[in-house]
């Protein structure tokens, strides 16, 4: 093989890794979760596991009830607030920031929440974890309901776009810990 052919060949090959590794944040956790299917907004749709899907129509339930646009699953916001639920479960923490300092706006940047020249408008995020029956959705977005910060967040008017991760593991003393990432987010040309 000439070296040309050998440099596009390694080439293919690390921009095949690379692009599995950025579907796998995409994919819902657990191979055996029944997979969903939910609207996009760009049109598409994306695969979700059952608590994703449950908090998205748990937030757009109550944001129509009160005359708001529902909001619509935006890929990179998915794919970030997955990275992070599943973040906080292998490092053992419940914060916006990560042990390392990153915090939601740079996190929301890595995962490019600002492609095609768009850029935020605006953006925040929820987090929320329970252990075994309190980690259902609907108990945490009642606690949510109840907190007037992350009430404010999810009945924002300006946010559109949102993206759910939803993961499952052991966290600090609980084996069936379910942790929740909302990450909210409004693009302007």
């Amino acid at each position: 093989m000439t070296p040309k052919r050998v440099w596009v060949s390694l080439l293919i090959a690390t921009l095949a890794a690379i692009s599995v590794i950025g579907a796998l944040s995409l994919v819902p956790q657990g191979a055996q979760a029944s997979l969903l299917t939910v609207k996009t907004c760009g049109g598409g749709t994306i695969e979700v596991n059952a608590n994703e899907k449950r908090m998205l129509e748990l937030h757009n339930e109550a944001r129509t009830k009160r005359g708001l646009k529902a909001l619509c699953a935006h890929l990179s916001l998915t794919a970030a607030a997955r990275a992070h639920s599943q973040d906080m479960l292998n490092k053992d923490y419940a914060s916006h920031d990560s042990p390392d300092g990153e915090g939601v706006r740079e996190r929301l940047k890595r995962f490019r929440y600002s492609p095609g020249g768009y850029s935020y408008y605006s953006i925040d995020e929820n987090i929320a974890w329970g252990c075994e029956s309190r980690g259902r959705p609907e108990h945490l977005f009642k606690w949510w309901m109840h907190s007037r910060g992350h009430r404010a967040n999810i009945l924002n008017n300006r946010f559109r776009e949102v993206g759910i991760g939803a993961r499952t593991g052991t966290f600090k003393s609980c084996d069936q810990a379910s942790m929740y990432t909302v990450d909210f987010g409004t693009r302007r040309p």
